[in-house]
């Protein structure tokens, strides 16, 4: 697991997505946490779209793992019994893995509620498709 601060301006996210993509991850989840009265979650993919050929924009990337993010978002948004949302997500540029974007209400009572979800999400789609993932790569580019 990495932790990354939200770039402020394209160069600081061209410099993030180059870190990001040297990882070994299979995901990107972004997490936004928020104290809250009640557990809820606002559960959204990047809404980019596949681009042509072998040179892809940085805001054709996400596009190119649209279905796998798309995966990801329902197996944590069933956990939660909401719908996925599918926005424009600048924190998605230029990142070449799966990505989910997730506004979590943490109930201040009771905080293990949201995570537990979450967790339970997120543990569904690595049991569901692991198989699958590893027999298809996950990624475009394994290259370290």
């Amino acid at each position: 697991m990495s932790v990354y601060d939200s770039p402020e301006s394209m160069e600081k996210q061209v410099e993030t997505a180059n870190k990001v993509n040297r990882e070994r991850a299979l995901f990107m989840l972004v997490v936004e946490l928020v104290p809250a009265d009640s557990t809820d979650a606002f559960i959204a993919v990047s809404s980019a779209k596949k681009g042509k050929g072998l040179m892809l924009n940085v805001d054709e990337i996400p596009g190119s793992h649209a279905v796998r993010s798309g995966e990801l978002a329902s197996s944590i948004a069933a956990a939660f019994q909401k719908k996925v949302k599918s926005v424009p997500l600048f924190m998605f540029l230029g990142i070449d893995m799966p990505g989910v974007f997730v506004r979590l209400d943490v109930q201040k009572s009771k905080p293990a509620d949201a995570f537990d979800r979450l967790y339970e999400g997120v543990v569904n789609y690595m049991k569901r498709g692991k198989d699958e993932r590893e027999l298809q790569g996950e990624r475009r580019n394994t290259s370290p």
